[in-house]
């Protein structure tokens, strides 16, 4: 179900229409914000949870988070609610008559299986980890389709980092072709990066991540959405609900963001192809 300047800030806590809620400060929310503005191109009113609270009147018609905080805050129940940026958490429509829109973390599974067969042509058996409840829409969805791919998604749902270890001792050398990590809070951590790159440079098994800078600490490549690519996406939604149209769910950002190490790949085993090479948007050394 894929849908997919200087900012200008507005003046806060003056109620308008549409108001943009960021769980902080941090970089990511903000790059992502200016995404969102950036497509959306009308008044918005911006709070940082971090500083205050958001002030939200009667005429407010939607609501756009960034992270969890934000996204599980307390908004009134008529207000059409999409969130971003906040993996792990799922919101229950139950109650609410606004729409509730999920902005995914990852491109659509299609893509992704794309851009793995493309760096990896002999990829055929893929183990996929992941934990939270709120994955496991995305991880059915993968396995639905792999097939038209020529791969089977080994799905390895985990209840937490320590479970790495004897979860990969299982995954002996030759039963996978390459490994997954999910953009799962609940398992990424410096625990778990350490054991599975260790496990896929032990084993020459390819290691994909969920993040450019996972890319940068020994992971293979990622494919992942960048953080304005889904600002973007969180804007096209709002423009087809404040429209009337019948959109809900959880939507995926178009345009995948490709980053390849050579000199991980080198370590996992992989070459990676020229074609791959020439295609990615980011190249490490």
């Amino acid at each position: 179900m894929a849908a997919a300047l200087s900012i200008v800030f507005p003046v806060i806590g003056r109620t308008q229409e549409v108001i943009a809620v960021l769980s902080s400060d941090l970089g990511p929310y903000r790059e992502a914000f200016e995404g969102f503005q950036e497509s959306f191109k009308r008044p918005v009113s911006l709070f940082n949870l971090s500083e205050r609270d958001p002030k939200i009147g009667d005429k407010t018609r939607l609501v756009v988070t960034f992270g969890g905080k934000a996204a599980q805050w307390t908004y009134p129940d008529q207000v059409i609610l999409i969130y971003c940026m906040a993996p792990g958490t799922r919101l229950d429509l139950k109650g609410r008559k606004g729409r509730l829109i999920e902005i995914q973390m990852l491109p659509p599974p299609a893509s992704v299986l794309s851009r793995l067969k493309e760096i990896q042509p002999t990829l055929k058996r893929l183990a996929a980890f992941w934990a939270s409840t709120s994955m496991k829409e995305y991880i059915e969805e993968t396995e639905r389709i792999s097939p038209s791919f020529g791969i089977k998604i080994l799905s390895e749902r985990l209840g937490g980092p320590n479970e790495f270890p004897d979860r990969l001792r299982e995954l002996f050398y030759g039963s996978v072709d390459a490994l997954w990590l999910l953009p799962d809070p609940l398992l990424i951590g410096a625990q778990s990066l350490s054991a599975l790159k260790e496990f896929s440079w032990s084993n020459q098994i390819p290691l994909y991540v969920p993040t450019a800078g996972l890319v940068e600490q020994g992971g293979t490549a990622s494919i992942s959405s960048s953080f304005r690519e889904i600002g973007r996406a969180a804007a096209i939604a709002a423009g087809h609900a404040l429209a009337g149209e019948p959109i809900q769910g959880a939507l995926y950002p178009e345009k995948p963001e490709v980053t390849l190490s050579v000199t991980s790949a080198e370590k996992a085993g992989l070459k990676i192809p020229s074609r791959a090479l020439e295609n990615a948007d980011k190249v490490l050394p």
